[in-house]
């Protein structure tokens, strides 16, 4: 795993966690537990009743044994797929 992060250091990504959070940012920091550490981060909420909010979270540190799925991300956090800029 430590060395697909590595490609993906200083970029932005999305992490889906065990508890079904949405988070969003750009990969700072990791180690070997698979701990990771995102910069200017916002989680996407998703509801049935209301539109897709973003909630943001500034510096944020996620356990590695939270993590479920990594991917690399290039939206704007907006929801429609149009490549924004997070840096």
């Amino acid at each position: 795993m430590a060395s697909t992060l590595s490609e993906w250091h200083t970029k932005p990504i999305t992490v889906l966690t065990c508890d079904g959070r949405l988070i969003s940012g750009i990969l700072q920091g990791y180690d070997q537990l698979q701990n990771l550490v995102l910069v200017k981060s916002y989680e996407k909420v998703y509801s049935l009743d209301n539109p897709m909010e973003r909630v943001d979270l500034g510096l944020f540190v996620v356990r590695g044994d939270n993590v479920a799925v990594i991917a690399d991300c290039n939206d704007d956090g907006d929801g429609d797929g149009v490549d924004g800029d997070m840096e």
